[in-house]
C-alpha cells in the first residue's frame, strides 16, 4: 500500500497567519468556508506511489470507491455502456457513456467531461456524482496519464475520444453539433487543449457547441501573482501544481519548448473557439492563469463567461451546500450557463455524457 506523505500541518484558513513561508499579501478565505477547507489537509509535495496507489484503488483507506456501478445504483433512470476505441499512438482508449433509459429524443445534446488529478492521477469516474444534478445523463474519456505518457498524449487522447464520439454520434443518440466539452483542473486544461486542436485539425468536422473550465490549470510557468501568493498553504498549492506540471512536461517545464498543445496558456492565438464559460476561486494557485486566458479569449474574438468567486478556495463548490450561499450561488451559475448553451438545440431535459 502505498504511504501517504505527511500533510499540510496548519488549517489552510490561518495559513498566512502561522506560515512563516507565506510573506505576500493575499485574499481570506470566507469564514463560512474555512471549516470545509480545514478539515482536508492534504500533502504540499506530490507523491506519485501514493497517488497512483489511490488510483489503483490498492488497499487504501482514503480510496472512496466510485465506479459505473456505484453511480448508476443512485441513478436508476440511466445507463452505463463502456467503448474501447484505438488513441491515435495506437492505444486504446475506454469512455463511458452515462444516457437515460428512456431518451427524449433519438439524439440528445452530450457533456464530453475530462477528469481532474493533475494530468498524474484520477480516472473517468472521480467526481462524476455531482454533475447528475446538472444533466440527466453524461458521457466521459480515461486519458494516459503522466508522468509515463507526457503531454500532449494526454490531449491526444481525449481528441481521439472527441472525434470517435463525433462520427459515431447518430448510433450514440448525439446530436454531434450539442457536444459541450467540460474539464476540471487539469481537465479543463485538457478541454482547453482539445479545442485548440479540433480549430487547428479542422476536425471534427461539426464544431464544439461550447467548452467549460473549472479551476483550470493552464500555465506551466507558473508565474503569476495567485501562483505566488499560494505558493504555500492552499489546497492543491504551487508546489504541488509546479511538480504536477514537471511530471506533464518534462525538464522543459516553463522553457519556451513547451507548446500550446501541451499547456493552453501558450496559445498566443485563441480565435475562432467554442463559447467558453470559466471558473475559479479567488484563493487559489490557478486563478491568475484563468483571469489571462479569459480576456486573451476575448481580445482574439471568441465568447467567455468568466466567474472569481471571492474568499473561496480550490474546488469550494465541489458538493452544492444550501447553507453555504456562495457555493450554492458558484453551482446555480455553472447550471444555467450549461443549459443555455444546450437549451437553443432543443433540450428537453436529457443529455449524455462521456467520460
Amino acid at each position: 500500500m502505498a504511504k501517504q506523505p505527511a500533510a499540510y500541518p496548519f488549517p489552510y484558513s490561518k495559513a498566512a497567519q502561522l506560515d512563516s513561508r507565506i510573506n505576500i499579501a493575499r485574499p481570506v478565505i470566507d469564514q463560512t468556508l474555512a471549516p470545509i477547507v480545514d478539515a482536508y489537509p492534504l500533502p504540499e509535495e506530490l507523491d506519485l506511489d501514493f497517488m497512483h496507489g489511490v488510483t489503483a484503488k490498492e488497499d487504501n483507506e482514503a480510496f472512496v470507491c466510485t465506479n459505473a456501478q456505484s453511480i448508476i445504483k443512485s441513478v436508476p433512470h440511466l445507463k452505463h455502456t463502456e467503448h474501447f476505441i484505438p488513441g491515435c499512438g495506437g492505444n486504446r482508449i475506454v469512455l463511458s457513456v452515462i444516457a437515460p433509459q428512456a431518451p427524449t429524443s433519438a439524439t440528445l445534446p452530450a457533456l464530453y467531461r475530462i477528469h481532474g488529478g493533475g494530468m498524474i492521477a484520477g480516472d473517468r469516474f472521480a467526481g462524476l456524482t455531482e454533475l447528475l444534478d446538472l444533466l440527466k445523463c453524461i458521457e466521459c474519456v480515461e486519458y494516459r496519464l503522466a508522468p509515463e505518457n507526457r503531454a500532449p498524449g494526454p490531449a491526444d487522447d481525449c481528441y481521439a475520444g472527441l472525434v470517435w464520439m463525433s462520427e459515431k454520434a447518430t448510433s450514440l443518440g448525439i446530436d454531434p453539433a450539442g457536444i459541450v466539452v467540460w474539464g476540471v483542473p487539469s481537465g479543463a486544461a485538457l478541454a482547453a487543449v482539445l479545442c485548440l486542436m479540433v480549430r487547428d485539425r479542422k476536425a471534427p468536422a461539426i464544431p464544439i457547441k461550447a467548452q467549460m473550465f473549472i479551476s483550470p490549470m493552464l500555465d506551466d510557468r507558473c508565474q503569476s501573482v495567485s501562483d505566488r501568493q499560494f505558493e504555500y498553504g492552499s489546497p492543491w498549492c504551487g508546489v504541488s501544481d509546479c511538480m504536477a506540471w514537471a511530471h506533464v512536461t518534462g525538464e522543459g517545464r516553463g522553457s519556451d519548448e513547451v507548446s500550446l498543445y501541451q499547456a493552453p496558456s501558450r496559445a498566443k492565438d485563441l480565435s475562432d473557439l467554442p463559447p467558453a464559460y470559466i471558473d475559479t476561486a479567488e484563493c487559489e494557485v490557478f486563478r491568475d492563469h484563468a483571469v489571462l486566458y479569459a480576456p486573451k479569449m476575448l481580445r482574439c474574438g471568441s465568447t467567455c463567461e468568466l466567474h472569481i468567486w471571492p474568499d473561496a478556495f480550490h474546488l469550494f463548490d465541489g458538493v452544492d451546500n444550501l447553507d453555504v450561499p456562495l457555493i450554492h450561488a458558484a453551482i446555480e451559475a455553472r447550471q444555467t450557463w450549461v443549459r443555455r448553451m444546450m437549451q437553443p438545440i432543443g433540450i428537453d431535459g436529457d443529455s449524455n455524457l462521456l467520460l
